[in-house]
């Protein structure tokens, strides 16, 4: 199966970024505007340098990927990186299981990795995009502060 960018990115236009953004504003209140939005639920955004920053909304992270948004579109042609940020062979196999979305969903962790989840497709669901990231937004800024290994009850979406 042969992947686009634009198979594993929803459409800006019908989304309202504000309210997606709204949960992660903790971590995210510095960038300058969402660039795009994975079918992960993920976003990557530019910053106050006009760097490319990488919200990942399953681990709570934010990272810098590229200096440059005419940085980051080279590094799209990278295969590790674009298998990495939007994670093709979930996405082949999710396509293969005909676990589809529609438009104002994205995939999102029954149970999130930051919690121990994995990435496979029974831990994999469709769910409406505000929910999914006011949720993980929630459950991250909840959980940032605590040293690796502190035990918390585990949170799912089901």
């Amino acid at each position: 199966m042969t992947l686009k960018l634009s198979d594993l990115v929803k459409d800006k236009n019908k989304i309202d970024l504000n309210d997606i953004c709204s949960a992660w504003t903790w971590l995210i209140a510095d960038q300058k505007n969402v660039l795009l939005v994975t079918v992960f639920g993920d976003m990557f955004l530019v910053g106050q340098l006009d760097e490319v920053n990488w919200l990942d909304c399953s681990t709570g992270e934010l990272t810098r990927v590229a200096d440059s948004v005419n940085e980051f579109q080279t590094l799209l042609s990278d295969k590790d990186n674009f298998r990495n940020w939007f994670l093709t062979p979930l996405y082949i196999e999710l396509q293969q299981k005909s676990i589809f979305l529609n438009d104002n969903q994205v995939y999102s962790y029954k149970k999130m990795p930051v919690l121990g989840g994995e990435y496979i497709t029974d831990n994999v669901e469709p769910l409406d995009i505000s929910v999914h990231f006011t949720l993980t937004g929630q459950i991250c800024e909840q959980i940032k502060d605590l040293p690796d290994g502190t035990p918390i009850d585990v949170v799912t979406t089901k």
